[in-house]
């Protein structure tokens, strides 16, 4: 069982909007971590924006006031280690409107993380909840879909892109830290209507502009905890808290 004394940090990811692309394999290359390699899926490279609701959240037990809730945008591709193949993603870039949240991630554990000032709405029924995040006036990710929710398929896209436990970070020095992220297993809802009025690929350097999107889904979410680690060569996962 894991002490809380290892978990720095703890709250909730909900209402995921992961949308997903395909791109020349060389363009992700340059982000990967020492000791981290591509994880394709039928031999393409795939990356993901990640528009969700991070709240209830605390750093080691302390709730960080005016941070209890709030909008965040990542954008993430698929990995996985050279040294035990553990699968994971690796951040390119990711946004939140709390410049505490950014600078922290930024200055501390050297997370690619920026201020943008983005608003979130989420509407929920019996029958369909409807999620919408946006930023820059009129620039909207919004999605509407069925309440029920359910697992994802074995050995499918969706499995592939959703079931990730570990956020592989370039440490200082080629250090490689790991980013355990625990949680139940994620479901996903049906998604009835997805109005997308922002060019997502403008958030990232221009070498992502002919990426292609291939899928879109809605996931449910949960409580995270997460814990820093340091990939080894002896030991593929090392503890810091």
């Amino acid at each position: 069982m894991e002490t809380n004394s290892r978990i720095f940090m703890k709250g909730n990811w909900e209402h995921l909007v992961i949308q997903t692309f395909t791109c020349n394999p060389e363009i992700l290359k340059e982000y990967l971590p020492n000791d981290i390699e591509l994880d394709l899926y039928q031999g393409k490279a795939l990356f993901s924006m990640v528009a969700f609701t991070f709240s209830k959240v605390s750093f080691f037990g302390i709730k960080v006031p005016f941070h209890q809730e709030f909008g965040e945008i990542n954008f993430r591709f698929y990995a996985r280690s050279k040294i035990d193949n553990t699968k994971g993603v690796v951040f390119i870039r990711e946004f939140a409107p709390k410049p505490l949240i950014a600078f922290v991630a930024n200055t501390i554990y050297n997370e690619p993380f920026y201020y943008k000032n983005i608003k979130k709405n989420i509407l929920q029924s019996a029958t369909q909840k409807k999620v919408t995040y946006k930023f820059n006036k009129n620039n909207e990710i919004s999605v509407q879909a069925h309440s029920h929710s359910k697992p994802t398929q074995k050995n499918s896209l969706q499995e592939f892109i959703v079931d990730r436990y570990i956020a592989f970070v370039k440490g200082r020095n080629n250090t490689t830290y790991q980013y355990k992220i625990n949680h139940r297993p994620w479901q996903l809802h049906q998604i009835k209507k997805c109005k997308i009025t922002i060019k997502v690929l403008e958030l990232l350097p221009e070498v992502f502009k002919n990426s292609e999107h291939i899928t879109t889904y809605f996931v449910d979410g949960s409580a995270v905890t997460i814990q820093k680690g340091i990939l080894q060569n002896k030991a593929a996962y090392a503890l810091e808290y």
